[in-house]
């Protein structure tokens, strides 16, 4: 490459000087230069091979030493040197983000590219404020959320980080799980916080979803309604007011709250099932401790195979059954290593659980689509239905509002 360099300056007309080299062409100015060159070209691959080996030493060490991901910055830490840092509040609607896709509140990667975009301290790819899908996959692959690290090329397997995680491995895995077994579904354009039930809404007369759009009036005025766009229905293209629609559904919310007896006898309910949990619990932590011992007795008779292997294709499929149950051990340790106490009391978590049972409207009333959208996804079982002259329809909803309504009744 050195004496292309040189090739390449002289047909151009230049010339090569230096204050400590004097170029020629003679036998001993080429030897010398030659020289010269092969030496500095060892120490340029000399000192990329020691970075190398100080950043995959420090890896093996359980410390990320690239770039932070979105959600973490990178800081010197005493004791540490630089360490994984939670990057506040973007670390949050990062948790919220895996935390929500694992559980199934957000059904799809749109949804969760969704929820991002609409987090205002989230970079953005564009000016108009939206994500790359890419950015999203990103996020849902890396392990690092989960408080671990890896660099296959590098022979850094998968281990436990110093930084601290957003979410569990086991969370993590779920997320894999439906990222791997899911196709990725587009973001649909119709949701938005103008018309919050559109596409959960169906028409009575054919039993498709109602649509929504603005209606300009002849003065230049803008209306909300909701409509059916199907064709060959009879309430096609008959226009619903959207607060006349809205109100109604919202009234219905309000006949979901159950009295002040039903709640206490829930609770005493609830309690009951957590005790009985929370021994399960115990009895758990057992059981655990006979599936690591389990997966290491596995992980050391796949080593011993893989040593007689021979065939590459048997070792790499010996290898990949290796990773799963490395991982697998990492998930068992990581429940064994969480307290047998839960992170919150009884009471605290009854009372979240209520705040949401007694009063779904004040969720709904909160004109945050995403609050909006889990309100319909955990008061209702279907899809609810309106008819232009009657009204809504008595929706299907869930478990806990079936059980709180019938015993009320």
């Amino acid at each position: 490459m050195h004496w292309q360099l040189r090739a390449l300056l002289s047909e151009a007309g230049g010339k090569l000087e230096s204050p400590s080299l004097e170029f020629g062409d003679d036998s001993d100015s080429v030897l010398r230069e030659n020289m010269l060159a092969t030496v500095s070209q060892h120490q340029r691959q000399k000192n990329q091979e020691q970075t190398v080996n100080r950043m995959r030493a420090r890896m093996m060490n359980g410390y990320w030493v690239f770039h932070a991901p979105v959600g973490f910055k990178s800081e010197v830490v005493k004791g540490h040197g630089r360490l994984l840092l939670r990057d506040e509040p973007v670390a949050s609607y990062i948790q919220e983000a895996l935390e929500g896709f694992a559980s199934g509140r957000f059904e799809t990667q749109g949804e969760v590219k969704r929820f991002l975009e609409s987090c205002p301290e989230i970079p953005k790819n564009f000016p108009d404020g939206t994500i790359r899908y890419e950015k999203v996959a990103r996020i849902m692959r890396r392990v690092h959320y989960a408080g671990y690290i890896e660099r296959p090329e590098w022979g850094v397997d998968l281990r436990k980080g110093h930084h601290e995680g957003m979410v569990s491995l086991e969370t993590w895995q779920a997320v894999q799980e439906r990222v791997n077994g899911a196709t990725r579904a587009p973001v649909r354009k119709d949701i938005n916080a103008d018309f919050p039930l559109r596409g959960f809404v169906l028409c009575n007369d054919c039993g498709n979803p109602l649509t929504a759009n603005w209606s300009k009036s002849k003065t230049g005025k803008k209306h909300p309604y909701y409509l059916c766009f199907t064709k060959g229905c009879e309430s096609h293209r008959k226009s619903i007011r959207r607060d006349v629609l809205e109100e109604a559904f919202t009234d219905y919310l309000h006949e979901l709250q159950p009295s002040e007896t039903l709640l206490t006898l829930t609770k005493a309910m609830f309690k009951n099932v957590w005790d009985q949990r929370a021994e399960q619990a115990q009895a758990g932590m057992v059981s655990l401790k006979r599936e690591v011992t389990k997966i290491e007795k596995q992980i050391d008779g796949l080593l011993h195979r893989i040593v007689e292997a021979s065939m590459p294709s048997v070792i790499s499929a010996y290898e990949k059954r290796l990773a799963r149950l490395e991982q697998d051990k990492l998930v068992a340790q990581e429940k064994l290593g969480k307290t047998a106490e839960p992170s919150h009391s009884f009471d605290q978590l009854f009372e979240l659980a209520c705040a949401f049972l007694a009063s779904p409207w004040k969720l709904w009333e909160s004109g945050q689509l995403t609050l909006q959208r889990t309100v319909l996804k955990l008061a209702f079982a279907e899809r609810i239905t309106y008819c232009r002259k009657t009204g809504l329809r008595t929706p299907e909803t869930t478990l806990p509002f079936k059980v709180l309504g019938g015993a009320e009744g």
